[in-house]
């Protein structure tokens, strides 16, 4: 089974309810394409963050250990890309509604349209 994290922003001027959910877990398109990852979930400070450490790792370290130091920063981004994303959802306003399982992501959809209709509405 796999998790994912419910969130949700409520409705503003003129935006409906949206809710989002994040799956918990190890992200291998983030560690293998961090940049590319976090501009297509539209982390534009994340991307613009890791972007600058990479440079300025690639600048700053000696050429025999800088390899290994962006290898190091590729597999930590894998790691903490899920959570990375849940901070910038944070903060443009969503808030964590809960925790759903499921066998794949239709299946949690389908878990959290059981449990809690009103988040099942919003999912975008």
């Amino acid at each position: 089974m796999r998790i994912w994290t419910v969130h949700q922003r409520p409705a503003l001027a003129g935006k409906p309810v949206r809710t989002v959910m994040v799956r918990e877990g190890f992200s291998w398109l983030a560690a293998l394409f961090p940049l590319f990852w976090f501009l297509a979930k539209r982390l534009w400070l994340v991307a613009a963050l890791y972007f600058s450490l990479a440079t300025f790792m690639g600048f700053v370290l000696p050429s025999g250990i800088s390899p290994w130091a962006l290898i190091a920063l590729q597999i930590l981004t894998g790691f903490e890309a899920r959570n990375l994303q849940r901070w910038s959802l944070q903060r443009k306003g969503f808030r964590l509604m809960g925790v759903v399982q499921g066998k794949n992501e239709d299946g949690a959809v389908l878990n959290l349209a059981d449990r809690r209709p009103d988040l099942a509405r919003g999912l975008a």
